[in-house]
């Protein structure tokens, strides 16, 4: 513990090289918190893009739309390398599902959202409730030619070791088990369905699936509990070649310009709602901070790659370009930490995804962000996951982080009611002074903990994080 304190204040006396390094840092600080107190345009902006444009599903006109006015945006805060990323991707496209379950008798209709990626598919079979999906939940259960209940969450009685895994793979485990369709549970209450990629490979799936509300899943397994119900199970959707783009802005750095901290946030959302939490919350964020440093003249050491990244619902495809781009220029190396901003507001510490050697720094600049901002509580956490835009970047052994965000009990991520009218300015402006705060002395720093792994500690660090059962269901595990 006591090296660890002496290497603090170490890398803290090294840190944007001046004689008082705590105090340039707090000027600076306090000047970002002066600049989004007065001059934050992000839930303006978020509140236009929500209105104006609606659903940005990657692909559709709107998100084209939103794509050029956020080039725009760039340039108009003095950006001068702003460019565009297109790539064509698989964009599966929303049909109908409908959803009938005999509880009592007679078929009745359940509200219900087909997950992303479901086939058109029309099957009647029993239900059969297998808990959260997870391995350990089919032991003893026949789900062979049966439609399969899944909680998306963990269920309250669920042992506290148990690890959440992606919906993706709770699919393909119970595709696997022979299910013939599947109802997926919204985890949060609020009387909505909720949806999501059912996929991590941007094919179809075998099986039709949806989702249905917390209170229709509690009454359904509880019904389950005394009797068998049979459900009908009807979907219509497709896939089509579809073009998207990212949108990067670069602020060049001007000793270690080969250096680069990419700051990312998604554009798109979701067909049913404007994503107004996720992920607008994110991508005005990323924007307000790009403005930021341009207003206040910040100047930086190292170079910042802000990127608003499309199709990130639909498959992380944009962030995957991104890394795919960068290893082609040979410009993946260079990139020290990658900063993911994805459903961000009240932020309050970060996640730095079990990637400890960084801890020191992010540590002691979060003490001085905490001498700023009395709601930053500098906390530190270490869990890891693989479902946004930082994922092809810690696959490359990159290191990455995000910001640690405080969400209402109840929350609207992916169902019809992500909408502008449950964000507040200061939900999204804690984000913003506190990532710019973080962004700006990472840039500056003369020296970085972040290196990038190699393959064998990579392949350590998906074991140590538990991600290895993960990429072996998706097919991403590399290593025998």
């Amino acid at each position: 513990m006591k090296w660890r304190c002496l290497s603090g204040i170490l890398i803290l006396s090294l840190l944007v090289g001046c004689k008082n390094p705590r105090l340039h840092l707090l000027n600076v600080f306090k000047s970002i918190d002066l600049e989004v107190s007065n001059n934050s345009q992000a839930y303006q902006l978020l509140t236009d893009i929500c209105e104006r444009y609606g659903p940005r599903m990657a692909g559709t006109e709107s998100a084209a739309c939103v794509e050029e006015l956020t080039a725009l945006l760039f340039r108009s805060y003095g950006y001068d390398n702003v460019f565009f990323q297109p790539f064509t991707f698989n964009q599966w496209q929303r049909g109908t599902a409908r959803l009938r379950i005999d509880t009592s008798g007679i078929f009745t209709d359940f509200p219900a959202l087909a997950l992303a990626y479901t086939p058109s598919g029309n099957v009647s079979a029993p239900v059969v409730d297998a808990g959260n999906g997870m391995p350990d939940d089919y032991a003893g259960i026949d789900v062979a030619g049966k439609i399969v209940l899944i909680h998306l969450g963990l269920l309250p009685d669920t042992p506290p070791h148990i690890r959440n895994v992606h919906r993706a793979q709770k699919l393909s485990l119970a595709i696997a088990q022979g299910a013939v369709g599947c109802i997926a549970v919204n985890p949060v209450p609020g009387n909505l369905p909720t949806t999501g990629n059912s996929t991590l490979d941007g094919g179809m799936i075998k099986i039709p699936a949806v989702s249905i509300s917390y209170e229709q899943g509690a009454a359904l397994r509880s019904c389950l509990s005394r009797k068998k119900c049979t459900a009908r199970l009807n979907t219509k959707n497709t896939c089509t070649p579809a073009n998207a783009r990212n949108i990067v802005a670069r602020l060049e750095g001007y000793e270690f310009p080969d250096e680069t901290i990419v700051v990312g946030a998604h554009l798109d959302s979701w067909d049913i709602s404007p994503g107004a939490l996720d992920n607008a919350s994110g991508a005005v964020s990323v924007l307000d901070i790009a403005r930021i440093f341009k207003t206040l003249d910040l100047k930086v050491r190292r170079s910042i790659d802000f990127v608003l990244f499309m199709a990130e619902e639909q498959g992380h495809y944009g962030s995957e370009l991104y890394v795919r781009e960068a290893k082609h220029r040979n410009q993946l190396e260079g990139i020290r930490y990658m900063f993911n901003h994805d459903m961000t507001v009240n932020t309050y510490g970060f996640n730095l995804m079990g990637r400890y050697e960084s801890e020191d720094l992010i540590r002691e600049i979060g003490t001085i962000i905490s001498r700023t901002d009395s709601s930053f509580t500098n906390t530190i956490a270490h869990f890891t996951y693989l479902g946004s835009d930082h994922a092809p970047f810690l696959m490359e052994g990159i290191s990455t982080f995000t910001p640690l965000c405080r969400y209402q009990p109840y929350h609207t991520y992916h169902t019809s009611a992500d909408t502008q009218q449950y964000i507040t300015p200061e939900m999204i402006n804690s984000n913003i002074r506190t990532s710019a705060k973080m962004i700006y002395a990472l840039a500056n720093s003369p020296v970085l903990p972040a290196v990038q792994l190699n393959n064998e500690q990579l392949r350590q660090y998906l074991i140590d994080n538990q991600l290895q059962e993960e990429l072996v269901v998706s097919g991403d595990w590399i290593w025998n």
